[in-house]
């Protein structure tokens, strides 16, 4: 397998690293003005990171969709259970 290199330059130093990083942030939370172009213009540049952002998306919004379809439900007596195990630790 080919080693990846980190893309940085005098004036850019923005690398594979930080695109990955950004990438798995997009997920979860919104990126700023300044992290999304960051990110764009290093996925212009490199083909990995493109293809990891390319699979992560494909991941994330298959897990997204499995765990959508997935209720789950306790039953009264677990609530219960549950209820108290979270009252007694919290009077810890």
């Amino acid at each position: 397998m080919e080693e990846l290199k980190e893309h940085t330059h005098k004036w850019y130093t923005f690398g594979c690293k930080d695109a990955t990083y950004l990438t798995v942030k997009s997920d979860y939370a919104e990126l700023s003005f300044l992290e999304k172009a960051q990110l764009n213009f290093h996925l212009m540049i490199c083909k990995y990171c493109r293809f990891f952002a390319t699979q992560n998306k494909k991941i994330s919004s298959f897990f997204r969709a499995s765990y959508d379809k997935t209720e789950v439900k306790l039953s009264d007596n677990k609530k219960e259970a549950l209820n108290q195990v979270i009252t007694k630790n919290l009077k810890k």
